[in-house]
């Protein structure tokens, strides 16, 4: 787009292509909260299965260099398990994140939508009025903190 263009853009319509955008995010996330539990049950199965017979290997009495080598291959492969199991669980963890993250930014931006310009506007408002502006407001706070020191 070009400049003359974006500014032809009212800021309504730009908050409903926003809300668009977001609804269809926010409508592909639960299917990949889904696969992503899946994947980490099974990562934990694995990690679990693998800690159990990793377990078993460690609780036997044998000397010889056969059991050495089982119980080094059985705690490679812990942990591998394991380290899957983390990096699903991170995986699950973002998307519950991403999840929320969506649904404050529908509810924000639909706020908007229904006219609560007001605290955008606030500072435009006070300026228009002859107030300080939002410079002005942040030197004179920032004096008053020193002041009181």
């Amino acid at each position: 787009m070009q400049a003359r263009e974006l500014l032809s853009v009212l800021p309504a319509d730009l908050i409903k292509s926003i809300l668009v955008r977001r609804q269809k995010m926010a409508d592909q996330l639960p299917k990949e909260l889904k696969s992503r539990q899946e994947e980490n049950n099974r990562a934990f199965q694995l990690a679990k299965a693998s800690r159990e017979e990793l377990q078993a290997i460690q609780d036997t009495d044998e000397a010889s260099a056969s059991h050495e080598e089982r119980l080094l291959q059985a705690q490679q492969i812990y942990d591998e398990h394991e380290q899957f199991r983390r990096r699903t669980s991170s995986r699950l963890q973002t998307i519950k994140n991403n999840i929320q993250d969506c649904q404050e930014a529908i509810d924000f931006w639909e706020k908007l939508a229904d006219g609560g310009w007001g605290h955008l506007l606030e500072d435009a408002e006070r300026v228009r009025s002859g107030g300080a502006s939002s410079y002005a407001e942040a030197k004179r706070h920032t004096a008053d903190k020193e002041g009181e020191s």
